[in-house]
């Protein structure tokens, strides 16, 4: 692809002009595709340069420390291949789903161009910054600093399209499982439109919010949410659908919530599981020092993996403040740069290594973007559940 083409695509979507753009989110360029590692190379040889700040995202292998996931040698070397390149060209090593945290957060109001899902969802939704899914096509984005003015960059295709009242028990609302399994629930009716989101609630965690974006991004294919009063957008209801609000609204009650962990799990309470995964989108640092003082002086089962994944700058101070010792210590990993679904666990790289199939048998996870994928691409049974439970899942070797 040449940057004719970037100016072609924008033409097929009814852009006007390219636009500055501030940020740039780059591809995961993963050796579990063929060729994109020695096509990235061969991009970063060619003497491209980014002309705007410009982080990366996931890849298939925990570069510093690739041993902790068991991925074979040769595809470990081949991704870290990837490293190198990137460096060349000015883009920083950041290899994660969640850059917002590493502190990428541009103005309100700004153009970006950013791939993965879930951190697109949350720029546009939770900071008001303006983002479409970038694709392939950030790689011009971040080499010319432009993007077509089309998509989520204009107000007119921001608006609020359906309205969802929130009545679920108010105890629900503190758990980031009850956040997944309700974007889950909103994005299969909504597809990728834009849902208006009334909850009663305003004093909403970050992970809430991330947790909730990430699985509407999934289950769905959702760009943009509102809620009224918490988004920028979206100081009211009227606000968020541009002063046309819409007389019909779905009502979601807790029958709803219930369904979607049905749905999300077909593992019984008390069957034995051997993959427990935290981090999903990558975790910050309370979360990690969260986990390291429920596992501190307690062992996780034998044949169970408990996987905690993070972005490499927050595993260092994780290190720095003897949280990674205490969760190694019991048995568990904090791994960074990947996550299970990104690693060489997927169905077809087992194949290609000669690996088990599947490489998971049965995983207990916290999130719903994570169980969204993991049935297809690792063909696992799963179970959607609390972080609590899903430590002592990881502690017992049976779902809790």
């Amino acid at each position: 692809m040449s940057p004719i083409n970037f100016i072609q695509f924008g033409e097929a979507f009814g852009a006007d002009r390219l636009v500055d753009i501030m940020y740039c989110h780059y591809p995961a360029e993963m050796g579990i595709y063929e060729g994109m590692v020695e096509d990235a190379v061969d991009y970063a040889n060619s003497g491209v340069k980014v002309k705007i700040p410009t982080t990366s995202s996931t890849l298939c292998s925990d570069l510093e420390k690739p041993y902790i996931t068991e991925i074979p040698e040769k595809l470990a070397e081949l991704q870290s291949k990837i490293e190198p390149a990137h460096r060349k060209m000015g883009i920083l090593e950041t290899y994660t789903c969640t850059p917002q945290l590493l502190g990428f957060i541009p103005p309100f109001g700004s153009y970006n161009a950013l791939v993965e899902s879930s951190a697109i969802i949350y720029y546009n939704s939770v900071l008001g910054a303006r983002t479409n899914r970038g694709g392939m096509f950030t790689r011009f984005s971040a080499v010319t600093g432009k993007y077509p003015l089309m998509g989520y960059l204009l107000d007119e295709n921001r608006k609020g399209t359906h309205l969802f009242k929130v009545k679920i028990s108010p105890d629900r609302l503190m758990n980031y499982d009850m956040w997944c399994a309700l974007g889950f629930h909103i994005g299969t009716i909504v597809g990728s439109d834009v849902p208006v989101i009334e909850i009663r609630e305003k004093n909403l965690k970050q992970e809430w919010l991330l947790g909730l974006g990430s699985t509407l991004a999934t289950a769905g294919s959702v760009t943009l949410f509102h809620i009224p009063g918490v988004t920028p957008e979206a100081r009211t209801t009227k606000e968020a659908f541009h002063a046309e609000i819409p007389s019909d609204y779905y009502e979601v009650t807790d029958n709803d919530i219930d369904a979607i962990y049905k749905k999300l799990t077909n593992i019984d309470k008390g069957e034995i599981i051997d993959f427990v995964n935290l981090g999903c989108p990558h975790y910050n640092l309370e979360q990690i020092r969260y986990v390291a003082e429920k596992l501190e002086g307690k062992k996780i089962a034998d044949g169970v993996r408990c996987w905690i994944c993070t972005n490499r700058m927050t595993r260092k101070q994780a290190e720095y403040s003897g949280f990674v010792e205490k969760i190694e210590e019991a048995g568990a990993k904090v791994v960074t740069d990947t996550c299970p679904v990104e690693s060489h666990m997927r169905i077809s790289t087992c194949k290609e290594f000669g690996l088990k199939t599947p490489n998971v048998d049965a995983m207990v996870c916290n999130s719903g973007k994570m169980l969204r994928y993991v049935g297809d691409l690792i063909g696992c049974k799963t179970a959607l559940t609390n972080i609590d439970k899903c430590i002592e899942s990881a502690l017992t070797g049976r779902l809790v």
